[in-house]
């Protein structure tokens, strides 16, 4: 629906699909969609005044077990200067509305957080942090253009219930793994179908789908647009397929690794700039290697900031299971051509396919935040003009970690080096680093307490 369609020919125009029930939803820090449902009857005051909800899943655990307490003397991203939970407001998108095709008589918008009585965007929202890295960009004359690669597992699990197995107990859709394999992605086609079609009518562009390296893990990419609207697009894919694997009595996991034996999920970001008449300008056919000076220093600002901004790509502890050798996940800040083993991988494919793939973000990444980091990265480097260095051509896996820049191998590194990030301040904001920073400490701490089966296993009877 284009963005000037009036609210109510909205209404309207829902009313006259069938639609009886509205979801407004949007995205919190953890990646998460929130938000309510309302009758039809009810949408057109919300689309005048937004609609109330309580502010605290800002400060909600990923699996709601506690809250987090905020960041002290930061209360000016919440609507009073009280710490009472109050309300904001999710004010919908217009152009974000469609059908839920797999809910009878149900559409749903993609929501903005606001604060009330006209104060503005709430600063932490990460919707509102990429769209202003995005006004950034085109402050400089560049529209972004990206695209999400998303891969999870489908297990035989029970959704909606306490999971309570040892990893090594989970029951996958498929017992082996078949990378690309077309008999395997035939075996798994019941549902594979069932996610790519109702996605399609979702609005969604799903352009390919595979079985990936685990059992019953799954790859769908969705096709490159405008950067908030491919985000949009990743979040909504992502609660999305959740759903749908309920409905077919199966459990999606984006979770970066579930397994130690499994292949982790990864959900590399794939980045483009074009130039205020729609040319991209990554490609330069006269240039060493055909990459222009911009895409160069669009790529030395993301390595120069690859470390800094590591917790926003690697959300949770679990993330950093997946940065082993061999894994095809970034780690370290490395860039070659077409080169699966480093950090950023450049891709020559000309004009408006030239593009650089940020390979370091796991499933479990905010789509919003990943796609935050690569372009502010970027664009960072571009201000700057931070150069790249040297192409690494070789298997950065089975090259010397001394001679290289390696990444964080855990949150905790992680987070301290985005707290004490210039960088991340000035393109994030402090509210919003302050935050994020307090929400992954958090969960360093829950992590930190927690007796494992690991630890049972090795020290129960041996102490």
């Amino acid at each position: 629906m284009t963005s000037d369609v009036t609210p109510a020919e909205v209404v309207e125009r829902l009313k006259s699909d069938g639609i009886s029930t509205v979801i407004l939803g949007g995205c919190d820090t953890h990646g998460m969609m929130r938000g309510k449902r309302i009758p039809i009857d009810g949408l057109a005051a919300v689309l005048s005044h937004g609609l109330p909800i309580c502010d605290v899943f800002w400060v909600m655990h990923v699996d709601e077990s506690d809250l987090v307490v905020r960041p002290p003397d930061h209360t000016g991203y919440f609507p009073t200067e009280t710490q009472g939970y109050p309300d904001i407001h999710a004010v919908p998108q217009l152009d974000s509305v469609r059908t839920v095709p797999w809910h009878p008589e149900t559409a749903l918008f993609v929501c903005d957080w606001e604060l009330p009585e006209g104060r503005g965007p709430v600063p932490i929202s990460p919707r509102e942090v990429l769209r202003r890295v995005v006004a950034r960009a085109r402050d400089m004359g560049y529209e972004s253009m990206s695209a999400l690669e998303l891969e999870f597992y489908l297990l035989r699990e029970k959704a909606g219930t306490p999971h309570h197995k040892r990893p090594d107990e989970l029951v996958p859709l498929q017992g082996v793994p078949s990378t690309y394999g077309v008999v395997m992605g035939s075996l798994q086609e019941d549902i594979g179908s069932v996610i790519r079609t109702n996605m399609l009518s979702y609005g969604l562009p799903v352009e390919a789908c595979n079985p990936e390296t685990g059992p019953g893990q799954f790859e769908i990419t969705l096709r490159y647009g405008p950067s908030l609207t491919s985000a949009d697009h990743a979040f909504l894919f992502k609660s999305g397929v959740k759903e749908l694997a309920a409905q077919n009595d199966l459990l999606a996991t984006f979770m970066a690794k579930p397994t130690t034996a499994w292949a982790g999920n990864s959900c590399h970001v794939h980045i483009s700039l074009r130039d205020e008449k729609g040319r991209g300008v990554f490609y330069d056919p006269d240039a060493p290697e055909q990459l222009s000076t911009v895409m160069r220093h669009f790529a030395g600002g993301v390595l120069n900031t690859m470390r800094e901004f590591t917790a926003l790509m690697a959300p949770t502890p679990n993330s950093y299971r997946r940065f082993v050798p061999y894994s095809w996940a970034g780690t370290t800040a490395t860039w070659g051509i077409d080169n699966r083993s480093v950090g950023l991988r450049a891709i020559r494919e000309g004009d408006h396919g030239t593009r650089l793939e940020h390979r370091q973000p796991g499933g479990d990444a905010n789509p919003y935040l990943a796609t935050a980091a690569a372009l502010a990265g970027g664009l960072h480097g571009l201000v700057n003009e931070i150069d790249p260095g040297d192409l690494n051509p070789g298997d950065v896996y089975n090259q010397p970690a001394e001679e290289l820049v390696t990444l964080p191998t855990d949150l905790t590194e992680a987070v301290d080096l985005l707290q004490h990030s210039a960088a991340a301040r000035e393109w994030f904001g402090d509210d919003f680093v302050d935050h994020y920073v307090a929400m992954k400490r958090a969960e360093v701490k829950a992590q930190s307490i927690a007796v494992t089966d690991w630890e049972i296993a090795r020290y129960l009877e041996a102490m």
